[in-house]
């Protein structure tokens, strides 16, 4: 019997006798009646009498939502400072047209996203959800609980949940409608939905359709990012920041050899071209390349979901439930023109040649050995065939169908399935054959033809501007198209009520047994994968599955109740066996403490242990070939340079395959050609493993029934992180085990003379990765006098404070590498962290004022982002390899208000609206520190003031 068929027969048994027990009964044997409504909370699958929880919880609601303007609905949840933005509407470069979160900067694939408490499927193999698919205006409220909760959720919940409720019990007919625009007139949005509900004592059923189409702005649009500046190569320059395009250029250049030119008196020097195909030398910062205008600032985003939910009492103890979400989404990234950056080979005799081309070619440095075909490292930038597009068409679909019900006197049960699919297209467009381009330029100097005639060959002339239209045509590739499917298939059935009854209270238990199987294919484009792509890089299918099957217990414990110095002491307690296709069995936990000395004052605790199995593209991503020019010879432990007999290395030498006699002797080959087989997955793969302690107080005093204070303190620290690494860091690593079968010796040929000719780069476990701060939340509400009202109403304040402190944000990509602080930092060894290309503030917060009185609402919200470091300093020290000389220092703290009213009519319809960015601050330059368009404007903003107005009307 497989793994899939046991455990259908484990769920069918355990089944069989609770439906037994949900037969037709008495309503007053059924239904119990209570003072309060057990609610459950995110973080566990306890029923409780309030929202308390033992790990930090932070929420935000459906007002939020709607005075904000945010129809992104990932701008909306990383203002709070408990996620770092990480990949969002700005990312273009990198950027895959998704949109994710990233809690406590320990990566998205880290950050479990569910819907309705129940986990979303990835968007892809890479393992992160996105979260474009949410209805923004369908979500009741968001609920961000920090530490592990692999407890309860299982795999990837290592730096906790973010759980998006719905409101799947709406009763009426509502319409809203959307439009919010930048200052400059660019980058709408507009959003228009409808939700209706309806039902009566047996069921109800909820609708939602949402229609929502942002459109692109430029880089070239703001003048802070229409041309990409970084530090100076120049020592002279001191760092000074200074226009840094590409060296890639239109004209092209010849970047190998260096060569004389007639301008250069005698000098070899790069040689680029004038328009005219004249030669003459390159001037670094005259002749680079601004790509920066054609890139996407803000990329487009057009959505059309729908999504059903509904409920059914079949008899007193059994209702069945269901929901059905659908969203299709069309996104795009675009680049500037395709780059090319290849070894050619022309022809002396080639007609397409000026002479002066022909008299610079025949240089003895391009035709050493004076066979009439020069050969050279050509880069140019091929403006001609236009911008690199990507564009992005998802569907998405979500269906959960279950049952629930009561039974024993006050148990529930829930028993559900899940099935979840995407189906996505991405299309690839602007892109040029690299063979095409080497053929073209070998051209038959009678026939004036190409000496390869395949393809419909058409000789052209790169040497200056521009490249005739036929060779555009010829060069280009078309449309690129590369599909992925991934679907996710999720059985469950739980169990949870009260198991005995002790002088504090019951002890509550929940329980349960659970089923998941995550599939994923890629199929890249055939050019793709053999790397015949200019202006892409190379790219490997992906075809895998892996399947889990999960056991779950937790349990609530009150110890002491209404007693002298303990209000409530009570201990929460969970464990999570599970059994992986490919990792085998792995361990989750959690134990907590949970103490009120008064009604007023509580304080908290919890240690768990979480884990995250490897994604379908860490185990089964086939492996690309990549050439790669050079690497540093002095990391090679063999090379006689770095003793190997001295460092007691013969032995391992040997069996990498030196001669026992040229230990010692044998001396690494500068420029040796090298191959890299790189991004392989691998099936060893373990689970990165993740000890969570979080510790908190919370004050509620009853002086001031509305006022909340929580003060958190979390740590949170992930091993066997997994990624790839470079040769230079594997070659350490292999050293340093000195055995021949280590996985990092092993990635490693050595060709008969000795020299490395080839590296095998799979997933490892690598890296360790920790996260440390401090978070603060103050909710207080508060009555003003009748004079600060509207006529006839009341008026009162409402203030909410989210406050974090990053204490520590480390990542150490191998056991040999030097651990690296990135909270507060920025550039240096931080642009290169785990994850990639983030920014974690040390300081960070989000306040929001909001007035009522009647029908008329108003907000005002300040998002502040603290003072953050250069990391350089730390890097030239730590990390040379990253180090370069700055005069950027400290950033200073940006502040970013916003302002926002509501009006309601009655009880029908109300209009709302607001400004973003009211002083419309600018974003900070960042040199080589930034991560796209000269800052971060996944944390800052960069399009300036936004305007935004909506209209609600309900029947």
């Amino acid at each position: 019997m497989n793994r899939k068929a046991l455990y259908l027969a484990v769920v069918a048994s355990s089944l069989a006798p609770t439906l037994a027990l949900a037969q037709p009964g008495t309503a007053s044997g059924v239904y119990p009646t209570a003072e309060i409504e057990e609610v459950v909370v995110t973080g566990s699958r306890i029923k409780r009498k309030d929202y308390s929880s033992i790990s930090p919880l932070v929420t935000l609601d459906a007002e939020q939502i709607t005075l904000s303007g945010i129809t992104a609905i990932e701008d909306l949840v990383n203002d709070a400072p408990q996620l770092v933005p990480l990949n969002n509407r700005t990312s273009n470069n990198p950027g895959n047209a998704t949109a994710s979160l990233n809690l406590r900067g320990l990566g998205s694939n880290r950050t479990l996203v569910t819907l309705n408490g129940r986990r979303l499927i990835p968007a892809d193999a890479s393992g992160s959800v996105d979260i474009n698919t949410i209805p923004s205006q369908l979500i009741k409220r968001v609920e961000i609980v920090t530490g592990g909760a692999s407890t309860v959720y299982g795999s990837d919940a290592l730096a906790g949940v973010v759980n998006f409720i719905l409101n799947d019990d709406f009763e009426g007919f509502e319409v809203t409608g959307q439009y919010d625009t930048y200052e400059e007139g660019d980058g709408a949005v507009a959003d228009l939905s409808a939700v209706f509900g309806f039902g009566n004592d047996r069921g109800h059923v909820t609708g939602f359709f949402n229609f929502q189409d942002r459109e692109e702005v430029f880089a070239g649009d703001r003048p802070f990012t229409a041309e990409r500046l970084q530090e100076s190569f120049n020592p002279a320059d001191g760092g000074a920041l200074v226009p840094a395009g590409s060296g890639t250029i239109p004209a092209g250049s010849i970047v190998f050899p260096f060569a004389p030119t007639p301008d250069s008196g005698g000098s070899p020097t790069r040689v680029t071209f004038n328009e005219d195909g004249s030669p003459r030398a390159f001037v670094r910062g005259q002749d680079q390349y601004n790509f920066q205008p054609d890139n996407y600032l803000q990329t487009p985003l057009r959505r059309d979901s729908a999504a059903l939910f509904g409920n059914y009492q079949i008899n007193d103890r059994v209702k069945a439930f269901g929901e059905l979400v659908y969203s299709q989404t069309s996104s795009a990234v675009q680049l500037a023109p395709p780059p090319a950056f290849v070894e050619l080979a022309v022809n002396l005799d080639n007609p397409q040649l000026t002479p002066e081309q022909r008299a610079q070619f025949g240089n003895t440095a391009y035709d050493r050995d004076g066979d009439g075909v020069a050969e050279f490292v050509f880069a140019k930038r091929l403006v001609d065939t236009g911008p690199r597009t990507s564009a992005r068409e998802a569907d998405s679909l979500r269906a959960v169908f279950g049952l629930q019900g009561d039974f024993a006197g006050g148990w529930s049960w829930e028993a559900s399935y899940s099935m979840s699919q995407v189906r996505t297209e991405f299309v690839a467009g602007g892109a040029v054959f690299a063979d095409r381009y080497a053929q073209g330029l070998l051209v038959d100097p009678v026939t004036g033809a190409c000496v390869d005639a395949s393809n419909g060959c058409v000789p052209f002339n790169p040497f200056g501007l521009p490249i005739n239209a036929e060779a555009v045509e010829f060069l280009k590739v078309g449309d690129l198209v590369t599909t992925a499917d991934t679907d996710e298939d999720i059985l469950s059935i739980g169990v949870t009520g009260d198991a005995y009854e002790l002088p504090a209270g019951p002890i509550a238990i929940a329980a349960g047994l659970e089923w998941r199987e995550l599939s994923s294919k890629e199929v890249p484009d055939s050019n793709f994968l053999n790397a015949n792509v200019l202006g892409a890089n190379a790219q490997a299918p992906i075809d895998g599955s892996t399947d889990v099957a999960e056991l779950y217990l937790e349990t609530l414990i009150p110890l002491l109740s209404g007693a002298s110095f303990a209000e409530y002491l009570g201990i929460e307690a969970g464990y999570r066996y599970s059994d992986y296709k490919f990792s085998g069995v792995a361990d989750n936990w959690k134990v907590g403490i949970d103490w009120a000395p008064t009604a007023s004052l509580r304080f908290r605790a919890m240690v768990q242990q979480a884990i995250r199995a490897p994604n379908i593209q860490e185990l089964f991503a086939q492996p690309s070939f990549q050439p790669v020019g050079l690497f540093d010879t002095s990391t090679d432990f063999c090379s006689a340079s770095a003793d190997p007999i001295g460092n007691g290395l013969t032995d391992l030498c040997v069996a990498q395959g030196i001669a026992p006699d040229q230990v010692g002797i044998y001396e690494a080959t500068e420029q040796f050609p090298l191959t890299v087989i790189d991004g392989g997955g691998n099936t060893a793969l373990d689970p990165e493993t993740a000890d969570t302690f979080t510790a908190g107080v919370v004050f509620q005093p009853e002086w001031a029934e509305d006022l909340s204070v929580s003060l958190d303190y979390y740590r949170i620290e992930i091993d066997n992180a997994i990624g790839d690494t470079s040769l230079q860091a594997a070659l350490a690593l292999c050293a340093d085990s000195a055995d021949p079968d280590s996985q990092f010796c092993s990635s490693v040929v050595r060709a008969s003379s000795g020299d490395i000719s080839q590296y095998t780069n799979p997933q490892f476990n690598l890296a360790s990765v920790a996260a440390e701060g401090v978070d603060l939340s103050v909710n207080y509400r508060f009555d003003l006098s009748s004079s600060l009202a509207l006529p006839g109403h009341s008026a009162s304040i409402a203030l909410q404070l989210l406050f974090n402190y990053a204490m520590e944000n480390t990542f150490q990509a191998t056991e040999n590498s030097p651990e690296t602080d990135c909270a507060g930092f920025y550039a240096g060894a931080c642009k290169f962290g785990i994850p990639l290309f983030q920014v974690v503030p040390e300081y960070r917060s989000s306040t929001r004022l909001t007035y009522y009185s009647g029908p008329l609402s108003l907000a005002l919200n300040w998002r502040w982002i603290g003072e953050i470091s250069s990391h350089l300093d730390i890097t030239c020290q730590e990390s040379p390899e990253f180090c370069y000389e700055s005069v950027l220092g400290d950033i200073g703290a940006q502040n970013y208000f916003e302002f926002s009213g509501r009006f309601e009519f009655g009880e029908r319809a109300e209009i709302y609206g607001g400004v973003s960015n009211v002083f419309e601050e600018e974003p900070p330059l960042m040199g080589q520190g930034a991560t796209q368009s000269n800052t971060a404007p996944q944390l800052y903003d960069v399009f300036g003031r936004r305007f935004f107005l909506g209209l609600r009307y309900r029947l």
